[in-house]
């Protein structure tokens, strides 16, 4: 096989796998044809932002490292000139220990990660246990694994406009704890969400914008193109059946 016809072969391939959100949204039952067309077309552009940014995914495990070289233990961003692999919640996590009031949003603010090395923060460390959040193997599974170029993602994401309301279909509780699929829309805005059990794993997609981010009072909303991916799953085991 020669180099150009490997390309094109890879390039069907992100074809389709781009595609494969568009084609499923359309087949929503109970979604009205006009917003099944519209949230197809809204895919088909988040595609395209999304492999904009698969360079930068892609680096992710080998940049973010380097950054974290010039970053201090109380720094909450990457150095300037990584700021595309820094997070768009926070560069310690998300996973903030006090919260004080906001006015622009209902979930009030986080305080930063405290800077104390106790027993309590490394607790706050969920994605590297035993960690400190402000470590550098914290911040590098953090940034470099869990969530690579989130603020890239952010940057091509699509301005919110708090006026307009959200419409919603499907099942709004799913998630890795409960199947099924979500629909929703803001301002032309489109995100779609599934969940399927495979076993102890859950299938999961998610495409379009992060629409959830609204709660956030965020100016934009990320975008987000993972058609699927696997998950551990956290819903309680099935209870076996009974005679």
């Amino acid at each position: 096989m020669t180099w150009l016809s490997f390309l094109a072969v890879l390039a069907a391939i992100v074809f389709v796998w781009c595609a494969i959100p568009s084609l499923w949204v359309l087949m929503l039952p109970g979604v009205p044809v006009e917003h099944r067309r519209a949230a197809a077309r809204h895919f088909a552009r988040a595609s395209v932002r999304g492999l904009a940014m698969l360079p930068a995914d892609v680096l992710a495990p080998l940049v973010v490292p380097f950054a974290l070289l010039g970053t201090r233990w109380e720094s909450e961003q990457l150095p300037r000139w990584a700021r595309w692999w820094d997070n768009d919640v926070g560069l310690n996590g998300d996973n903030f220990p006090v919260w004080v009031a906001d006015p622009d949003s209902s979930l009030g603010r986080p305080l930063p990660v405290p800077l104390e090395d106790t027993a309590e923060v490394r607790a706050l460390c969920y994605w590297a246990k035993g960690h400190h959040p402000r470590s550098f193997w914290a911040r590098f599974v953090w940034l470099g694994l869990r969530n690579r170029a989130s603020a890239l993602a952010l940057s091509l994401g699509e301005p919110a406009d708090y006026s307009q309301p959200v419409t919603e279909w499907g099942d709004p509780a799913t998630s890795r704890e409960r199947e099924g699929w979500h629909l929703r829309v803001h301002a032309g805005i489109y995100q779609f969400y599934s969940v399927r059990k495979l076993g102890p794993l859950a299938l999961r997609t998610n495409y379009g914008n992060k629409l959830n981010f609204l709660s956030l009072h965020r100016p934009r909303l990320p975008v987000v193109c993972i058609t699927a991916s696997l998950l551990a799953w956290k819903g309680k085991p099935e209870q076996a059946a009974t005679a």
